[in-house]
Formats: structure tokens, C-alpha cells, sequence
């Protein structure tokens, strides 16, 4: 038995000086390479990124002018119409010129649930009629809350009693101050003889879409 082992050492020489690699020692190896390999890899340098062509870029349009308007050409004069022949307003009598000795005269138009002041101021005014021209008839609502107006004769100017507003009677109800921001609605009127007639309104009543009912319209 001792002949044959001496004998294979002796044919195979290089076996006997190999040492043999046993399982823990293989694992340690693996893993260190392992970890050999890792900070190989972080220790690298990145990639070059790769260049990428520049996407085109839409160019902002420029806005073209407006054409110049042309010129226009008036050939003929446009009437407009009395507001009297817009809405059938009814023609009623409201006074006479025997009322007005006073100054001021109260009536309703153009319906009984409107209240107007009949004017004589003394001196012709604007939408005057009459002999003088001086006979104007006014709403006697105020335009900012519908408060009933008073006038007084000797300055010529309605006074809300609510709220203040002045009108001047003398130059067509215009607001003097106050919340109102609109004047007193004018009553075109007619004289015929000795009778003062109402046609229409000139504005809009406080209160109302319309100044006439619609069973009038």
C-alpha cells in the first residue's frame, strides 16, 4: 500500500505542492471580488451624455395693422322722431292757463298713479309753451327714490323731502345736487286756447320700465 502512494506522488510531483481551496475560503474570494468590481464600477466616470438636436422653436407672429377706417359720408340729414311718435302717449288735458295764477298747478299724467307739476315761471324757459313760453310741466317724482317734490315759486326749484336732490325748474328740471343723478322727467305740452294739454313724456317715470301701462301700449 505504502509502494503505491509513494508512487503516485512520484508520478504526479506537482498534486502534492497545490494546496486545496476549501468552500470558505472560495466564498471569501467571491465576495471580495465582488466588492472589487462595485467600486470599480462607482470609481468610473460617468458616461458623456449624448447631445440632442435643438427642437425647433416657433417663432411669435406678428401681428398685422388694422386697416385705417374710411371716411364717412354723410348725404343726407336723418330726422329723429318725436318721442310722442314712438309711444302712443295719450293727449289729455291738465290744466288751464287760469290755474297757473299761482305758479304751479299739481295734475297726473300719463296715468292717475304718475304726479306732474304745471309750471308758469315767469320768464321763457326751455320746452316753454304758452304766450310767454314760460308754461313747463315736470314729473313730481324724484329720480333717485321716488319721494314726491315739492316746488317753491319764489326760487323756481323742486325739493325732494326725502333726500335733498334740487332740480332748477328755470333750465329744464336739471339736477342741482343731491343722490339724484338724473333730471326731472319733462311733460311735453300743447296750449290750445284757454287749455293746456299733455302729449308725452320726455324721460322715464321713477319706477317704471316704461312710463305707460301696458294695456295703453
Amino acid at each position: 500500500m505504502e509502494d503505491r502512494e509513494v508512487k503516485s506522488l512520484e508520478e504526479n510531483p506537482d498534486h502534492s505542492q497545490k494546496p486545496r481551496l476549501d468552500r470558505r475560503s472560495f466564498l471569501k474570494l467571491s465576495s471580495i471580488s465582488g466588492a472589487a468590481a462595485v467600486l470599480a464600477a462607482c470609481a468610473a466616470p460617468p458616461p458623456a451624455p449624448t447631445a440632442v438636436p435643438p427642437t425647433a422653436v416657433p417663432q411669435a407672429s406678428v401681428p398685422t395693422a388694422a386697416p385705417a377706417p374710411s371716411p364717412v359720408v354723410v348725404t343726407e340729414t336723418v330726422e329723429v322722431p318725436v318721442i310722442g311718435a314712438v309711444l302712443p302717449y295719450p293727449r289729455l288735458k291738465i290744466a288751464t292757463l287760469n290755474d297757473l295764477q299761482s305758479g304751479a298747478f299739481s295734475a297726473t299724467y300719463p296715468d292717475q298713479f304718475s304726479p306732474i307739476q304745471v309750471l308758469k315761471v315767469g320768464k321763457k324757459v326751455p320746452g316753454g309753451v304758452g304766450p310767454d313760453g314760460d308754461i313747463v310741466a315736470y314729473s313730481g317724482l324724484c329720480t333717485h327714490m321716488g319721494c314726491p317734490m315739492s316746488y317753491d315759486p319764489a326760487t323756481k326749484i323742486f325739493v325732494c323731502p326725502c333726500h335733498y336732490s334740487h332740480f332748477d325748474a328755470a333750465a329744464d328740471a336739471m339736477l342741482i345736487n343731491g343722490p339724484a343723478t338724473q333730471n326731472l322727467p319733462r311733460i311735453i305740452l300743447e296750449v290750445e286756447g284757454q287749455d293746456i294739454y299733455a302729449v308725452a313724456v320726455e324721460g322715464l317715470i321713477y319706477g317704471r320700465v316704461h312710463n305707460l301701462s301696458l294695456t295703453e301700449l
